[in-house]
């Protein structure tokens, strides 16, 4: 390797660091050019495709990597970081195992394994890796991070969180820990909370796409809760003086109650939510789709109400106690509101 070449490979391993990835990839592609045998060149070009979002030639330089030299792990490592990218999980897992294979006492060979067990679904073998990466670096952030996400898919919250938290202990910038703990939130039906984490997180790496997709998905969430509260309020509302005898003066006090919960509810949810959030959300309610989603919403829960209202009045209903119909319609608009967001989401870019 010429002195040249040693000094683009360390420009390059600078651009990649701090997220210059295209940059990094046109100078890496001069240098393999040049230099076609630098094991390294084409490593860090894999880094660099990979950071860029192009697994597939990240792929095609590790392989390239790991012929020049195939006692070397990092080409696996790389090759099966990618193929998990393009959701080849077997292939990724063949390429983690040679990687631990050729460094067994290496807590990234391990850690790899431990990732590409848990896409390709073997709990097993994912918890004996990690297992052997928290015994070889457990000051590792990436240890951490990783043991955190193997527990998250045991199902494990508690172990999860103090995982995360404690790579964060030891790198407090860690997007993929905070994302993490964003994770673990909404599986504790804490969307407002899980929105912070994932705000926070793309705060940390900005060029993550992902991290800003599940910030929305967790507002969603957000909204998908208000939304239902208040089908249940209007379905209340529309249901209960056509199924009760119920004296105006009560049904007014009834309702006054009930809108005050709601709003009360509404207004502690939102709170939750770091300023960054709340404007995101303001932003979403301001996009057509979501306005028309909501619209759609209230639309088709006035419209069940106001049908089981006339089932009601028709004496159809029999005994069919009033709460049982408030019920059936709230879950009917839990299950119109999932659906509806869900496709929503997906047309928002």
């Amino acid at each position: 390797m010429t002195a040249d070449t040693a000094v683009d490979l360390s420009r390059a391993a600078t651009m990649i660091e701090l997220g210059r990835h295209d940059e990094a990839t046109r100078l890496l592609a001069s240098v393999v050019a040049a230099a076609p045998d630098s094991s390294r060149g084409w490593c860090l070009l894999a880094r660099a495709h990979l950071g860029a979002g192009r697994p597939s030639e990240a792929v095609v330089a590790a392989r390239r990597a790991g012929a020049l030299n195939p006692a070397d792990d990092w080409p696996y490592r790389l090759a099966s970081t990618a193929l998990l990218s393009l959701g080849r999980g077997q292939e990724a897992l063949s390429a983690a195992r040679e990687a631990r294979r050729l460094a067994p006492d290496f807590w990234r060979s391990h850690v790899c394994l431990a990732q590409a067990a848990v896409a390709a679904g073997d709990r097993t073998l994912a918890d004996e890796a990690v297992e052997q990466a928290l015994a070889i670096g457990p000051d590792e952030a990436d240890v951490q991070f990783t043991a955190g996400k193997v527990a998250l898919g045991r199902g494990d919250l508690s172990r999860a969180r103090a995982h995360q938290q404690s790579a964060l202990a030891i790198d407090p910038g860690h997007s993929g820990a905070i994302n993490e703990l964003g994770r673990i939130s909404l599986r504790e039906r804490d969307a407002s909370r899980a929105a912070g984490y994932f705000l926070r997180a793309a705060r940390s790496a900005p060029g993550v796409g992902i991290f800003g997709r599940n910030t929305e998905v967790a507002l969603a969430k957000v909204l998908t809760n208000i939304t239902v509260l208040v089908a249940a309020v209007l379905a209340i509302g529309i249901d209960v003086p056509v199924a009760t005898r119920i004296e105006p003066t009560a049904y007014l006090v009834m309702m006054v109650t009930l809108a005050g919960l709601a709003c009360g509810y509404a207004t502690v949810v939102v709170r939750k939510l770091p300023p960054e959030g709340r404007r995101h959300l303001i932003r979403m309610l301001r996009r057509r789709q979501w306005l028309l989603t909501v619209a759609a919403i209230i639309a088709v829960v006035v419209c069940l109400a106001l049908l089981a209202a006339l089932f009601l009045t028709l004496g159809q209903a029999g005994t069919l106690p009033p709460a049982l119909v408030v019920l059936v319609i709230v879950l009917a608009s839990r299950l119109l509101v999932t659906a509806i967001i869900r496709r929503a989401r997906r047309r928002i870019r």
